[in-house]
């Protein structure tokens, strides 16, 4: 009778076995588990390899300024180190015991993402493994210790570095409301605040079911990934989605007046420096469709032959070469934005690199994107097949491989969704000149920029009067970071 009773059970729980659901993507399948886990299964069977993602929609997106720096501290804690390269023993063992061919992942502005490379038959043994660090995270006291003075060095040494500082004068002022959203490194203040009971409030509130994602790669058989996620992660609680409270959307423009930096960079050699521009663009979660024309901008004027890119080369003196010159759409949750700029030769003996980046800036933005605005011939019908194809073969160079695969479905999945991923070349195809020019209106022509120089120190102070005279703000490591009044 018990027999007989554990046989219709065992039917009964078939009968509701996941189902997977239907997508455009060849070899592509996707389940979703009643505690909100979403499964993406790719079959690709060139190499008895299979790759295991666990993605979860966070990051410093998530961080308010009393905690800038949690996810990272986050990520360090559960491994003692960075995801690449972990220091607990534990955790390198039964890394061994798998197989383990690679291992990435980290906290981004927008998502947290732990992955490794494996035999595909031991699949099931390396989806047993990031359950247990999902459901039972080693949060132990020593681990945060070494890791909050890990991740302490790391925000301190930030100062230190040219790039990073860079990085952060542009944040600061084109994202004023909340640039600590764009901080995953953090500051020294916030991180010294938190403790482990703030780790294990964050585990609770954001490394969820709901809000997670697993993807495997390879060569594997998507029943038997589905069966063995729903054994491992099928018992992990339910919990309430934390983008329900939702986050308030960085403001456009994110700036009320025109700003100009100057970065005397120390990385930067004697007779070479670099102009931006960078405008607020649009965001994946609120304004997607406007993305397309973004991406499509972006194709349009990349070509070095391009009219846009000859033209710059032609009525700005000093530039060095198309190869120098760039424009480009960053996508990007809710802190999309646009930029262009070029790289230059100072010579204030002939014209001063403040009128040179006055010049450049009312080109680019007054004639050329006007141009391209209302001008319906600035670019043809074949500027815009090409454009297109530009795009679409870079998304197939970039999905030929399992690795790909799940790094284009991931960085989707967390950015906007799977759906916006597999409609791209169905939206890509629709928008033209009329959607590019809206997007030029909206986003360039009736929004302010943020205009830095990047120059060689010995450089600058040759023209530091001139520049300052003509409003330009000094960059420097004390005054970069939004964490620094």
């Amino acid at each position: 009778m018990k027999r007989s009773l554990l046989a219709a059970l065992l039917v009964v729980a078939a009968g509701f076995a996941l189902a997977a659901q239907s997508t455009s993507q060849q070899n592509l399948f996707r389940y979703k588990l009643d505690n909100g886990l979403e499964l993406y299964v790719y079959r690709d069977a060139s190499l008895p390899l299979a790759r295991v993602q666990l993605e979860f929609r966070a990051g410093a997106i998530a961080q308010t300024a009393d905690t800038a720096g949690i996810f990272r501290l986050y990520e360090r804690t559960l491994f003692q180190g960075e995801v690449a390269h972990p220091g607990s023993a534990e955790i390198k063992a039964a890394l061994a015991d798998l197989g383990v061919s690679s291992i990435g992942g980290g906290t981004t502005a927008e998502r947290v993402s732990y992955w490794f490379t494996l035999p595909s038959a031991k699949t099931d043994q390396g989806i047993a493994f990031w359950a247990r660090l999902a459901e039972s995270p080693p949060l132990d006291p020593a681990a945060f210790d070494a890791a909050k003075s890990e991740c302490l060095a790391e925000a301190a040494a930030q100062v230190r570095d040219p790039a990073a500082v860079y990085e952060a004068a542009f944040t600061r002022r084109l994202f004023g409301k909340y640039p600590w959203r764009r901080d995953v490194v953090g500051s020294e203040t916030a991180l010294k605040s938190l403790d482990l009971d703030s780790l294990r409030s964050l585990q609770k509130t954001w490394f969820v079911p709901g809000n997670a994602a697993i993807f495997v790669g390879g060569d594997v058989d998507p029943e038997a990934v589905r069966a063995s996620v729903e054994k491992y992660f099928g018992a992990w609680p339910s919990a309430p989605d934390p983008w329900k409270k939702s986050l308030p959307p960085n403001p456009k423009p994110g700036i009320w007046h025109p700003t100009w930096l100057v970065y005397p960079d120390p990385s930067m050699p004697e007779g070479s420096a670099t102009v931006e521009a960078r405008y607020r663009g649009p965001d994946l979660a609120y304004e997607p469709d406007s993305t397309y024309a973004a991406d499509l901008w972006s194709s349009l004027v990349s070509p070095a032959d391009g009219r846009f890119k000859t033209s710059m080369l032609k009525h700005v003196s000093g530039l060095q070469g198309a190869d120098s010159i760039t424009a480009y759409y960053v996508s990007q949750r809710d802190a999309g934005w646009i930029s262009y700029g070029a790289a230059f030769s100072p010579d204030p003996g002939r014209r001063s690199t403040a009128d040179l980046v006055h010049g450049f800036k009312e080109r680019a933005r007054g004639y050329e994107i006007t141009s391209m605005k209302v001008d319906p011939d600035y670019f043809s019908a074949e500027d815009y097949a090409a454009a297109r194809s530009r795009l679409l073969q870079k998304r197939a160079a970039q999905i030929s491989t399992p690795d790909g695969m799940i790094d284009a479905l991931s960085f989707w999945w967390a950015a906007a969704s799977v759906d916006y991923f597999l409609g791209y070349p169905d939206e890509i195809a629709k928008t033209g000149p009329a959607e590019v020019s809206d997007f030029l209106e909206t986003y360039i022509m009736r929004n302010l920029e943020v205009v830095s120089v990047r120059m060689n120190p010995g450089d600058f102070e040759r023209e530091r009067r001139v520049m300052e005279e003509q409003g330009f703000e000094v960059v420097r490591p004390d005054n970069a970071f939004w964490w620094q009044r």
